[in-house]
This record gives C-alpha cells, sequence and structure tokens, in this order.
C-alpha cells in the first residue's frame, strides 16, 4: 500500500491507496472527492520512509515520530513528542 502526502495552502493530508497511480492521477481523484478541500500537490512517500507528522514533508525511516530534516533543524529536537 503506497501513501501519498497531500497539500493546499493551509492543510496537508495523508492518503494511502492500494492502485498502482501515478503522482498526478492520486491527486485528480482526490480533488474529484474532496473539491473543498482544494488538494494542490500530491507527493508518493518512498519506501522507508514517512510522512513528517509536523509538517508532512518526506522523513526519513519508518518511526512515525521521527520528524523531518528541516523541522529537527528548526525545532532542535528530533521526534513530535518533544516539541
Amino acid at each position: 500500500m503506497a501513501k501519498y502526502i497531500l497539500t493546499n495552502e493551509t492543510q496537508i493530508g495523508v492518503v494511502s491507496y492500494t492502485g498502482d497511480k501515478t503522482d498526478a492521477e492520486v491527486l485528480k481523484m482526490m480533488q474529484e472527492n474532496e473539491p473543498d478541500a482544494n488538494w494542490a500537490t500530491c507527493t508518493k512517500v518512498p519506501r522507508g520512509k514517512h510522512p513528517c507528522p509536523y509538517c508532512g514533508n518526506i522523513a526519513e525511516g519508518t518511526f512515525k515520530d521521527l520528524l523531518c530534516q528541516e523541522c529537527r533543524e528548526t525545532f532542535g529536537h528530533s521526534l513530535i513528542t518533544e516539541l
């Protein structure tokens, strides 16, 4: 099952999909399913990585509490539970 990060001007969402779709196809599908969300971008999360629990960027590893590199530098912490 692949995970995709969706973004708009104010929100970050994560959706899982079991089919073989491109980022653009998943974005179009989500725009049709949630027209009020105004999703603007969609990025597939590579295997062995996860969405950052704070900002939604791609973070290293599979430990879901681990922040992405940018958030770690911004906050001086590695885990969302430390914020």
